[in-house]
């Protein structure tokens, strides 16, 4: 039991009997009976701060022996014993209360004596007393675990989320890995290995580049074009003479928290099953832009289409993990639209809210 209980008990208690004192002089003297006020005080303190032990035994027994479905039976006879017990205690207290006040003591015998006749006779209030501060006692413990097995709940969500979005985050990066890897290996295939041997080094600071934003939970849209823009230099090794990259971005837009590679697998797609598929094809343009609260990003290509069969026909990943990181990020507050048109290309849509990247604050 806390102090904190201890004294709001104590408080409690103390203003019962100065209020109830306070008003017994004043019904007095309205009477034509005037009592002096510190006397009325006096007399109901006396009478009422004996239940202050009451309180805390009943509170203390809760806490010990709680009233549950599983322990009714048990634990019920226990209080029941207790309230006759708790009369004679608070009876006992008074009894000594006014002796105290009477400078006159009755001795040991008298005062069990007249402990256990007021007790008898005012046990009903001991009951009262008793049954309500063991209720809500009962109360405040069933409230308090409650609010503990939610906050534990909640713990384990958050845990659980973060959990997803980081295996989802660790999903995109042997994704972007092998596709790169296959690009490199185009590369020596065609004879051209000092090209690929560049790239390979290449790839390696842009992974760590990689690896290190998916480890958080939220990067500025900055970095993440930052990052397709070096993931482009590696795929125009692919199409050195046709493949462009149309960047517009707002600087509050930039500004803005993404979750790492939420772009990357979609640029990806666009080369792969847009530039790839089309000769006549080669353009990416990713926009950001931030309308009423809202960042707005695109990215198109203007290939064949998602009708038109390619060569490389994807899995899917790339578009299923960008769906739910979203998600798992923002729930119903993000939209995700794919629209495609057969011989005038694809575009991916997403609307997320606006917020400022807290890990860079």
């Amino acid at each position: 039991m806390s102090w904190r209980v201890v004294f709001g008990v104590a408080a409690f208690w103390l203003l019962v009997g100065v209020v109830l004192g306070s008003q017994t002089a004043l019904g007095m003297t309205m009477q034509g009976n005037p009592v002096a006020l510190t006397a009325a005080v006096r007399t109901a303190l006396i009478n009422w701060l004996p239940w202050i032990p009451v309180s805390l035994l009943a509170i203390a027994l809760v806490e010990r022996l709680p009233v549950t479905r599983q322990s009714w039976a048990r634990n019920t006879w226990v209080h029941l014993i207790a309230i006759p017990l708790c009369a004679w205690v608070a009876n006992l207290f008074t009894v000594l209360g006014f002796w105290w006040a009477g400078r006159n003591w009755g001795g040991w015998g008298t005062l069990v004596r007249q402990a256990a006749f007021w007790g008898t006779i005012r046990v009903h209030v001991a009951l009262t007393v008793y049954v309500v501060t063991a209720t809500l006692a009962q109360a405040w413990s069933y409230y308090r675990s409650s609010r503990e097995r939610e906050l534990r709940v909640a713990r384990l969500e958050a845990q659980l989320s973060d959990a997803r979005f980081q295996a989802l985050n660790a999903q995109i990066r042997p994704h972007f890995l092998f596709n790169t890897l296959h690009t490199i290996g185009q590369l020596w295939r065609s004879g051209r290995d000092e090209e690929a041997d560049a790239l390979l080094d290449h790839l390696g600071a842009l992974f760590q580049r990689v690896r290190a934003s998916t480890d958080r939970m939220s990067i500025p849209l900055g970095d993440e074009l930052a990052m397709v823009q070096a993931y482009l230099a590696i795929e125009q090794a692919r199409f050195p003479d046709r493949l462009t990259l149309d960047v517009h971005a707002s600087p509050e837009a930039r500004s803005c928290a993404v979750p790492p590679l939420l772009l990357q697998p979609l640029v990806e797609n666009a080369i792969r099953h847009g530039v790839s598929a089309d000769a006549r094809a080669g353009r990416v343009t990713v926009t950001g832009a931030v309308d009423a609260g809202r960042l707005r990003l695109e990215v198109i290509d203007d290939g064949p289409g998602m009708s038109n069969p390619t060569p490389a026909p994807g899995s899917g990943t790339g578009l299923w993990n960008t769906r739910e990181r979203l998600q798992h990020a923002y729930g119903p507050k993000a939209t995700f639209r794919v629209e495609s048109a057969d011989g005038r290309g694809t575009c991916v849509r997403i609307e997320i809210p606006a917020e400022p990247d807290r890990d860079a604050e």
